[in-house]
């Protein structure tokens, strides 16, 4: 009994190890990029890649809104999202695996803006935001912001910080520096570092479940991936 329950497992293993993952990711620069021709390319999923070849594994990436692919891995429809933050909401449902890039959290400010974000009275005075669905927009809420703008997606956020809408928002500093830059709006906006926020790979428990092994070795590749020269 013990001989076929363990072939049985082998075979469950074998079988979810043959079909491809399905990640879902979202439009972010430089983190995360299909281009016009369908092309995928960005750090994150560079490492993610690297890592999955790394450990024999497949995956077809999706690109979808940030909420959506949050929502379509905790139903079970998608086995993982990136690039993500830790939290603990987060980490009941899925592990993360990484780190894929590095990430700071800065708050971004208009440049004539007296505001100081670590100020005793920034958290009651600001109008702050961050994107739906992002760990950003869920650390405000738990810390008690006064959060204005949510809008669905990060390259959104300096829109709603130009036009007033919001005093501060907290974004990543990479995808936020390269939207700057695009819009010629460095000499509008300033930042001022949060904390470091390091981004990985979200699987869902229930998917891990099928393959026991794998987290550990996504793990070990996602580190050397990480360590290669970009």
């Amino acid at each position: 009994m013990r001989a076929l329950l363990l072939l049985g497992s082998m075979l469950l293993s074998a079988l979810a190890s043959a079909s491809p993952m399905l990640l879902l990711t979202q439009q972010q620069a430089p983190y995360s990029v299909q281009m016009a021709d369908g092309s995928q390319q960005g750090l994150a999923l560079q490492t993610i890649r690297c890592a999955l070849q790394r450990s024999g594994q497949t995956a077809v990436i999706r690109f979808v809104s940030w909420s959506r692919a949050q929502r379509l891995v905790e139903s079970g429809e998608a086995d993982g999202y990136f690039p993500a933050s830790r939290n603990p909401q987060r980490d009941e449902r899925a592990l993360w695996i990484g780190p894929a890039a590095q990430q700071q959290w800065r708050w971004y400010l208009r440049r004539d803006s007296r505001l100081d974000p670590a100020a005793p009275e920034f958290i009651q005075q600001a109008k702050v935001g961050a994107y739906a669905g992002s760990n950003m927009h869920q650390w405000l809420l738990d810390h008690g912001y006064h959060i204005s703008v949510s809008p669905p997606g990060h390259d959104q956020m300096l829109d709603v910080l130009l036009a007033g809408r919001a005093d501060a928002v907290l974004a990543a500093n990479l995808a936020m520096e390269a939207l700057i830059t695009s819009r010629g709006a460095e000499n509008r906006v300033r930042s001022v570092l949060l904390q470091d926020k390091p981004l990985g790979l979200y699987l869902a428990r229930h998917f891990l479940v099928q393959q026991p092994q794998l987290a550990e070795q996504l793990q070990q590749q996602m580190q050397r991936c990480y360590q290669l020269p970009r």
